[in-house]
């Protein structure tokens, strides 16, 4: 999965509050001035990973190139369909238009039109999974997931509440929602030795083997978090920026796999 993620995200890279708690954000306080940054991540944090369903625009820019809107269910089990209309294979710009990924009971299912009639057998639809074909093709669904799972905000809160170094920098506007933004730097090297292989998992794909990771976070009054910029610059010195806009908190999200007579699976050319 991570060729084509690498594919839709270059490895970096897929994959992303407003809704349904807005009106409770709006009528809350943000955090005063006197609670220090370390704390009001930590508070992020545990906010954060008890969200359940949520909408995110995630871009990546720098060495890899990605653009895509979603709907993400976390629990009981990871599903998401997200729309994409930007990526690049390899660094090869590929037409995304009306490129959609949709993940569900743990199989991944892509609409490009371009790469279906290339792998796909002439459907619009092609069928992702673990086994000697996706690999051959270039394909691995486990990195795909990953890529995309990179918009899920608690696993984002929980990485950067380990900054020592954070700051608040001041109170802004995202999406029309009042937040607090925040700004500091992850020693990902050290701070990976004390997660669970699950979290350490998506600290090593945020960070693209950076031993540092830079952010910014803006969160609002119930402690969400509504826009997050990473940024690494890796051994080789290339650059990965990406920017995920957290939406619709609460919202429900239906995620339904494509018509079976339209999906094919992936051929090896």
């Amino acid at each position: 999965m991570k060729k084509l993620v690498a594919g839709a995200a270059v490895g970096t890279s897929l994959v992303l509050a407003l809704s349904a708690c807005s009106g409770s954000a709006s009528d809350s306080a943000l955090p005063a001035e006197n609670v220090s940054a370390v704390t009001a991540l930590d508070q992020v944090a545990v906010e954060a990973d008890k969200v359940e369903t949520f909408t995110a625009e995630l871009t990546i820019a720098g060495a890899g190139k990605a653009h895509a809107t979603g709907s993400f269910r976390l629990k009981p089990a990871p599903a998401f369909s997200v729309d994409m209309d930007t990526f690049s294979v390899a660094g090869v710009d590929v037409p995304a238009a009306g490129t959609k990924v949709v993940l569900l009971d743990e199989t991944v299912f892509v609409r490009n039109q371009q790469l279906s009639q290339f792998l796909g057998g002439g459907k619009p639809w092609m069928k992702i999974s673990a086994g000697a074909a996706a690999s051959a093709a270039g394909f691995d669904a486990d990195a795909l997931v990953q890529q995309f799972q990179q918009a899920d905000p608690g696993n984002l809160a929980k990485i950067i509440s380990d900054s020592t170094d954070v700051k608040r920098v001041g109170e802004e506007e995202i999406d029309g929602v009042a937040t607090v933004h925040y700004q500091g730097t992850v020693d990902v090297k050290k701070a990976i030795t004390r997660y669970d292989p699950e979290l350490k998992q998506a600290a090593e794909q945020l960070s693209n083997g950076s031993e540092e990771l830079a952010f910014d976070l803006w969160s609002d009054a119930e402690n969400l978090p509504r826009k997050v910029v990473t940024h690494v610059t890796t051994s080789e010195g290339k650059t990965f920026d990406v920017t995920v806009i957290f939406r619709d908190y609460g919202s429900d999200v239906s995620v339904a796999a494509p018509p079976a007579d339209q999906v094919g699976d992936i051929k090896v050319p």
